[in-house]
């Protein structure tokens, strides 16, 4: 499964209407984006400076001080984006024309798009509006719910116990790790979750051997640009910035999904091998 990272951000503004778009037109069969509950109880699509311990800040993303859950949705909508922040790979018009849009819109346009939706529960008390209105809307098959935050996806396997005839859970969850402790998989199994969500460079075969094992799908997910162009130029040396060359090594493991930057570079790599392989047939 290809997923694209807050959409596809090298074409178009991260975590908008376009991007997820976009994601759609590069071959993606999911994307992920970010969401907070804002002061006046609208779910945003918003991504924000400050780490997973402590999102939402505006200082990098906006050039102004504060943080997303300080506005409205009617606040929010109005803020402009810093051309920058070198978390925006996309072009500079795309930042002129872009909003952040709210978690329903996003969820409308999926549903047009057939896209499967991988929701990060990134701000305090997401879960059960993101629940609510993903059951509203219908879509408990195309929404998934992670966090780096453990405790957001036991409240929802807490709320949402049901299994299939084949006893998989139906209200599919995931734990995100940045870096991976020994205990992963009972750290996993103990809040219910149905995924793993890894860091690309922790993504090992005997990992997400482990993870199939235990029941649960696997994800391997990709850094942001700045964290991206940091690793290949300090540390992985014999592969480019989200190449060929390393998507394959992260294919190599067996994990089931790579949720990544420039989707459209793995797309058209699957597709010239499935090209390929029809011919030699």
């Amino acid at each position: 499964m290809i997923v694209g990272h807050r959409g596809s951000m090298y074409r178009k503004l991260e975590n908008t209407l376009d991007s997820f778009r976009a994601a759609a037109e590069d071959g993606c069969d999911a994307v992920e984006l970010d969401v907070f509950l804002l002061k006046d109880g609208n779910l945003v699509v918003f991504h924000g400076d400050g780490g997973d311990a402590n999102p939402g800040y505006l200082s990098g993303y906006c050039g102004i001080a504060g943080n997303i859950l300080d506005y409205t949705n009617a606040e929010a909508r109005q803020l402009k984006f810093n051309p920058d922040c070198p978390e925006f790979p996309c072009p500079r018009e795309e930042l002129e024309r872009g909003f952040i849009p709210t978690l329903e819109e996003v969820l409308v346009q999926a549903k047009e798009l057939g896209t499967i939706v991988k929701i990060e529960l990134k701000g305090p008390g997401t879960e059960i509006p993101c629940l609510e209105l993903v059951e509203r809307m219908n879509m408990v098959d195309q929404c998934h719910f992670s966090s780096f935050d453990h405790s957001r996806v036991a409240r929802i396997r807490e709320l949402r116990q049901q299994k299939d005839d084949n006893g998989q859970h139906v209200y599919k969850t995931g734990c995100l790790f940045s870096e991976v402790p020994d205990s992963f998989i009972e750290m996993a199994t103990d809040v219910g979750a149905s995924e793993v969500h890894l860091k690309y460079d922790t993504c090992t075969t005997e990992r997400v051997l482990a993870i199939h094992d235990a029941g649960m799908g696997s994800m391997a997910w990709f850094r942001g640009p700045p964290g991206m162009r940091q690793d290949v130029t300090d540390k992985y040396l014999d592969v480019g910035n989200e190449d060929e060359s390393m998507y394959r090594t992260v294919l190599a493991t067996g994990v089931q999904a790579i949720c990544l930057n420039k989707p459209y570079i793995l797309h058209h790599m699957i597709q010239r091998q499935y090209e390929g392989a029809e011919e030699a047939i």
